[in-house]
């Protein structure tokens, strides 16, 4: 026999369990993500360990794999231009195979309630968004309109929608480690506050998300458990915490079939487009009646304005119903947005 683990046969059997089940759902584990997550075990529980900084190493994963056979490491399949490779057959196989998982899990019948099916997603607002062409002289080539704000600044915003037409309330991800006060008292007191080194969201963020924005929200509305979350696996940040705490409440994470969020998606395909054309119409007004430049300290009340008037019910539905998601029907999606379903017809 060799030496002890460094965690004990119960914690690892969960981390194998973990690594499985993420995969299955479509969101396989970088191992360095792996890594990162028994690094946090064990700064949690403060236990001994042979390990720099409490984050094992290469060794170490390979002797774990070696105890853990059912998980195999596979580089991961280059795709060329991937939008353009998704196709109709891809699409109503995720269908099918979502179906069959649901079927699997004893929970079919989420599929026909729409207040138990959501979708997650972050996007991005420029302090200064383009405003589109503008008037002037004919005679002028070139023209120059004074920047609302940073011109390169742009803020993270997660937002959560339900079938229903139901809007969970979001999460503002802010480059700080501290959020200066002036911005914390202008969120809405059931907005959540992000923050992380790049503004970007990151696991521990998400996590937050989840167990103090989205998870109080759906119990306080009495929504019936399990629920069904449909997120990006390009964007989303599953580590073993949220894994265990989605488990135990009952939120099925699921995840979308890669590169084909713009056919999806309901968050890409309708709400994020009607957010993004009330903040242009926002800062347009911002900028006439002020010269002052759209910060991180103003964002807030603006961005409330363009999230309570892009954010309509009627909106989310027809996202959900355009992608097929609800009602749950794969002929429903339009394919022709698929890039290879033009070509094929451009062949005929």
């Amino acid at each position: 026999m060799g030496p002890d683990t460094v965690l004990t046969v119960a914690e690892e059997a969960q981390l194998e369990k973990w690594i499985i089940e993420k995969a299955l759902l479509g969101f396989p584990m970088h191992p360095d993500e792996l890594k990162d997550s028994v690094q946090r075990v064990l700064k949690t529980i403060n236990r001994p360990n042979p390990f720099v900084d409490d984050r094992p190493g290469r060794k170490w994963l390979k002797l774990f794999l070696n105890r853990h056979p059912k998980i195999t490491q596979r580089s991961a399949e280059t795709i060329s231009k991937a939008r353009a490779s998704v196709s109709e057959a891809g699409i109503r196989n995720w269908f099918q195979e979502l179906n069959e998982y649901l079927q699997h899990e004893n929970c079919a019948e989420i599929l026909n309630d729409p207040s138990r099916i959501f979708n997650g997603d972050e996007t991005g607002l420029q302090t200064c968004p383009k405003t589109g062409k503008l008037l002037g002289p004919k005679n002028y080539r070139n023209f120059y309109e004074i920047a609302s704000g940073p011109e390169k600044e742009c803020i993270t915003v997660l937002c959560t929608f339900s079938a229903a037409g139901d809007s969970a309330p979001p999460m503002v991800v802010f480059p700080y480690k501290r959020i200066p006060r002036d911005i914390a008292v202008s969120f809405p007191d059931d907005w959540g506050i992000g923050r992380s080194d790049s503004g970007w969201m990151t696991s521990a963020t998400f996590y937050e998300y989840i167990a103090n924005i989205f998870l109080p929200w759906i119990l306080k509305r009495h929504i019936k458990l399990p629920i069904l979350l449909l997120l990006d696996g390009h964007k989303s940040h599953i580590g073993m915490d949220l894994y265990n705490l989605c488990t135990q409440k009952g939120i099925m994470l699921y995840c979308l079939l890669p590169n084909a969020t713009h056919i999806l998606q309901p968050c890409d395909v309708s709400v994020f487009k009607s957010i993004k054309v009330h903040w242009k119409e926002i800062v347009r007004q911002h900028k006439q009646k002020t010269t002052k430049s759209i910060t991180k300290n103003t964002f807030i009340p603006l961005f409330k304005k363009a999230y309570e008037q892009g954010v309509q019910p009627s909106i989310i539905k027809h996202g959900f119903r355009k992608c097929g998601i609800f009602p749950f029907d794969a002929d429903a999606v339009d394919y022709s947005r698929c890039i290879s379903k033009r070509r094929e017809e451009q062949k005929k």
